[in-house]
């Protein structure tokens, strides 16, 4: 039995050992800063990692409370600090996430859990416990969120367009049949709409892409049907949708009464600039049988002369005895062979100093790159705010801003911005669009995921459109 001790002993060690091992290599691998506060001293052992979670290249002679909680932003500070009390005097665990600004001036979030104990050689009070780094998972809960919010808003949306459908068709139906028809043939459209607007998610939205997705489905005669004009004109998601719906009813309402119900009908789609802007549709009906206004207003010309007055649009309906003409306008952005030409040679960005503020880094380096090429001189890219801001009385020529930096905002660095009459180009995946506008009118907004020609392209059109003072 004596000869078996020892080696039961060795085993033990190794097995403390091993376990010691395991438990390293656990705090490692998941980036976990241990600690162990006296409460009575105030004082408090931690590993490296813990204090490299703060800021810390290497480990500092000493650290308190007091010292942790200098780091807490000032806005946690008293949640954090009330949940420590809290803790102590019910003798308890201690557990909270909050932000904190580091030694290095980067803002993250942390997570920490304490267990409270005595210790029984001293009777001192103690918490000891680990801290981790969430930031990434905070960043993508609120990305989650305000996806979650869009898809919340654009589902609200969608719901009140086919209630006004439902409604509106209903009133007009002749019979089941009827309201089954007019009914699934506009919610096709719709659908169509959307779809075109999640295809070319990634490029600009032309006219010409709305009315062939629009007209396509009733598969018109080429040589009955025509397209011209500036038909490279782009669309905003929310315009598309309403030009398409508009283009549905009035192809419907030609196949059924107008020029192409008959053989000899014809119809022309004209597409020109009215100003910087401002785009006007000319649909225009020949050769059909003779046309009288009708006796009443149908859903579909009630939605032909509001669906766009929302959007800031206007349309106009004659029904000449010669064939119906429908004039829509509405506004549009750029061309796209005119992107291309200012991307690649008209009104270079040579000397131009860009400000550019964005948090992820592949986003970021790659529009420095592009607009590096265009020979712009790049400030930044910055990621924080602060920095940003002390860049600001630089005055540069332009700046391109997301509006999301992690749990900031950059909308008083545009505020900065725009006091000086820098021209801004917003770049977001998810902020409103029309809220931006209504505070910078004069600023352009583009979402994400957008081309890096595109930005050069409308960077070059703010700069041009309004050069800064010197």
């Amino acid at each position: 039995m004596s000869s078996e001790r020892p080696t039961a002993g060795m085993e033990d060690v190794t097995e403390l050992t091993a376990g010691a091992d395991h438990l390293r290599l656990v705090l490692a691998v998941g980036e976990i800063g241990v600690w162990d506060l006296d409460v009575t001293t105030g004082k408090a052992w931690r590993s490296l990692r813990h204090d490299q979670i703060f800021g810390y290249d290497k480990q500092l002679p000493s650290w308190s409370y007091e010292d942790f909680l200098s780091h807490v932003v000032e806005e946690d500070r008293a949640r954090v600090d009330e949940a420590y009390g809290t803790a102590l005097a019910e003798k308890r665990n201690w557990s909270f996430d909050c932000r904190i600004l580091r030694a290095d001036g980067k803002l993250r979030w942390i997570a920490a859990h304490g267990r409270h104990v005595v210790d029984p050689q001293n009777g001192h009070e103690r918490i000891i416990g680990h801290v981790i780094d969430i930031t990434e998972s905070k960043e993508a809960e609120e990305r989650l969120r305000l996806v979650t919010s869009e898809l919340n808003h654009r589902t609200r949306n969608m719901l009140s367009v086919l209630q006004g459908m439902v409604r509106m068709s209903a009133r007009r139906a002749s019979s089941v049949a009827d309201l089954e028809r007019s009914l699934l043939g506009r919610m096709e459209a719709l659908s169509r709409s959307h779809a075109l607007t999640v295809q070319l998610s990634e490029s600009a939205l032309r006219i010409w892409d709305v009315i062939n997705s629009a007209v396509s489905p009733f598969a018109p005669e080429p040589d009955r049907f025509s397209v011209s004009g500036a038909t490279d004109a782009t669309l905003a998601p929310k315009i598309a949708e309403s030009l398409s719906l508009a283009l549905y009813e009035l192809t419907t309402n030609a196949i059924k009464y107008g020029a192409l119900s008959t053989g000899e009908g014809r119809v022309s789609v004209n597409v020109s600039r009215l100003a910087p802007g401002r785009a006007q549709v000319v649909w225009r009906e020949t050769g059909g049988p003779r046309v009288s206004p009708p006796a009443q207003r149908g859903f579909g010309s009630t939605l032909l002369r509001s669906i766009l007055r929302a959007e800031e649009g206007e349309v106009r309906i004659d029904f000449a005895e010669t064939g119906v003409v429908c004039v829509i306008e509405l506004p549009v952005g750029h061309d796209v062979a005119e992107s291309e030409r200012a991307t690649h040679g008209e009104g270079q960005l040579d000397g131009r100093r860009v400000m550019v503020v964005e948090d992820e880094f592949l986003i970021a380096i790659s529009l420095e790159m592009a607009l590096g090429e265009q020979g712009a001189l790049v400030e930044g890219p910055y990621t924080r705010l602060d920095e940003a801001q002390k860049a600001v009385s630089s005055r540069p020529d332009a700046a391109v801003l997301d509006v999301r930096l992690g749990s900031e905002s950059s909308l008083p660095l545009a505020r900065d911005l725009a006091g000086l009459g820098v021209p801004l180009l917003f770049v977001t995946g998810n902020v409103d669009g029309e809220e931006l506008k209504q505070e910078f009118p004069e600023a352009q907004v583009l979402s994400k995921p957008v081309s890096e020609d595109r930005v050069v392209a409308e960077l070059k059109r703010l700069i041009e459109r309004r050069p800064v003072a010197r």
